[in-house]
């Protein structure tokens, strides 16, 4: 059996495409969108293609990706079909760091959430979401590898 090679995360899949887009077909990275949609504008029989890179075809869905903006989506893990072409990269497994959570909250928070979406500086509510953690967890002086310290007395084994 072939060993598949590991992808974590969006970046990697980045890398592995610019070294093996020629193999896909394409003959030249006419420009990279650096974190902007689509990933990438390629030449391809003297026809420009705009391309996104997911590692699941679903996070097109999830990153509120505009279909009509996109030529073609090349994913590890077509799980979920689009109605646009998509070419699934079978060499590749996708096993990620990270893991998808749902959450329910109020109306309020919803609506905030959304006026920070606007102002342009977060992709989405994952990276929104992400970013406060982080914020939270800076100020309380704790390490993301560190599990949060009880407050009060706590439990002692």
């Amino acid at each position: 059996m072939v060993r598949k090679k590991r992808i974590k995360n969006e970046e990697e899949f980045e890398k592995w495409f610019e070294n093996n887009f020629i193999g896909l077909g394409y003959e030249k990275i006419i420009k990279k969108n650096k974190k902007r949609f689509p990933d990438y504008i390629m030449l391809k029989g003297n026809r420009r293609i705009r391309v996104e890179l997911e590692t699941k075809s679903s996070n097109f869905v999830l990153h509120n990706h505009d279909k009509r903006k996109v030529d073609i989506v090349i994913c590890i893990d077509d799980d979920i079909n689009l109605g646009l072409p998509t070419i699934e990269i079978t060499e590749l497994r996708y096993k990620s760091n990270i893991e998808r959570i749902s959450a329910t909250i109020d109306k309020k928070t919803s609506e905030i959430i959304q006026e920070l979406l606007k102002s342009g500086r977060y992709r989405n509510k994952s990276h929104l979401i992400e970013e406060a953690i982080n914020n939270f967890l800076l100020k309380n002086g704790i390490k993301k590898n560190e599990e949060p310290r009880p407050k009060g007395r706590g439990i002692k084994d």
